[in-house]
């Protein structure tokens, strides 16, 4: 669709002769993207010549007033019609299935959350994984768990839901307080909150000292901060607690490691000239130091959970 409004785009503004830039500019400040949504809107049957003419206009009102007919032509190549065309082999359009439901799902988007039923918005969850989305269920679930997963192993953060048995509880939700677990087909499942889908939840960073996860930039254990410290420091901090010339149980060590990467990275290089090398070529094949993992999701089935709290180390994965 975008290449299809592109080529409408070059056509119109060699007419009008404008920049297609120019033109494109003008289409997108008044909310037309050069994207599929872009393509709906112009060839809907509400937006009619004299609207696009009128966005025509603004790319250059001086010269464009002397175009009128360049702008009649203009508008019709924009809305997808061969202004060109004789009369009598025009023939009247006919919106194709596909584009009717995609125009009718763009004009389901832009009702407000609360009208959405929660098929519409666990529907549009499941596509975009959108945080909005995310929050208007959870708000109707009463921040319980109701987000039941399909059966398999899934890359984080592309689980498939169980949308029906999903559903039935978001239901239920409503009327009492959820479980955990569940039973179905004689399989025991966790049950989740849709919170806990989110990624950026759980994306924990690590202590480059001790690999233990840090709350907020600060290692309880090792009782320092690395708050406001970037990844590049952090990864060579991990290399200098591994070397032989640093004491990791040592606290004045480690305060002096953390002081030189709040510094930046070029005082920890010089700091510990020995290991410059060893850090540019591990950067240079991306085999630094992994210092953020993304957690598991917390369950009754989950092998860091106990006792109803997380526990976290640097072996997990």
């Amino acid at each position: 669709m975008a290449s299809d409004l592109t080529d409408r785009i070059d056509k119109a503004a060699e007419l009008l002769a404008v920049k297609p830039k120019s033109l494109t500019e003008s289409l997108e400040s008044n909310g037309i993207k050069n994207d599929s949504t872009g393509v709906f809107l112009l060839e809907a049957s509400s937006t009619s010549l004299e609207d696009i003419i009128c966005i025509l206009q603004l790319v250059d009102a001086q010269s464009m007033d002397k175009k009128k007919l360049q702008l009649k032509a203009a508008a019709s190549i924009l809305k997808g019609e061969d202004p060109f065309k004789k009369q009598e082999e025009a023939k009247p359009k006919v919106a194709e299935a596909s584009n009717v439901q995609v125009i009718a799902d763009i004009i389901k988007s832009t009702r407000p959350l609360e009208q959405h039923n929660d098929r519409e918005l666990l529907e549009r969850y499941v596509l975009d994984r959108d945080h909005q989305v995310e929050q208007e269920l959870n708000k109707r679930a009463r921040q319980q768990n109701f987000v039941l997963l399909k059966p398999g192993k899934f890359e984080p953060g592309k689980e498939e839901i169980d949308i029906e048995n999903s559903l039935d509880l978001l239901k239920l939700a409503r009327k009492r307080t959820n479980p955990t677990i569940t039973s179905i087909d004689g399989k025991v499942l966790p049950i989740y909150k849709i919170t806990e889908l989110n990624l950026e939840d759980r994306i924990l960073d690590l202590c480059p000292i001790c690999g233990e996860s840090l709350y907020r930039g600060y290692c309880e254990q090792c009782t320092v901060s690395f708050e406001g410290i970037g990844d590049d420091e952090r990864a060579y901090v991990a290399l200098i607690s591994k070397s032989d010339n640093f004491n990791p149980t040592g606290h004045s060590d480690k305060k002096a490691v953390v002081t030189s990467a709040t510094k930046g990275l070029e005082d920890l290089k010089t700091t510990w000239p020995s290991l410059v090398q060893v850090f540019d070529e591990l950067k240079l094949t991306g085999d630094l130091p992994k210092l953020r993992i993304i957690a598991n999701r917390p369950s009754k089935a989950d092998p860091f959970f106990q006792n109803g709290s997380r526990v976290f180390g640097h072996k997990q994965s």
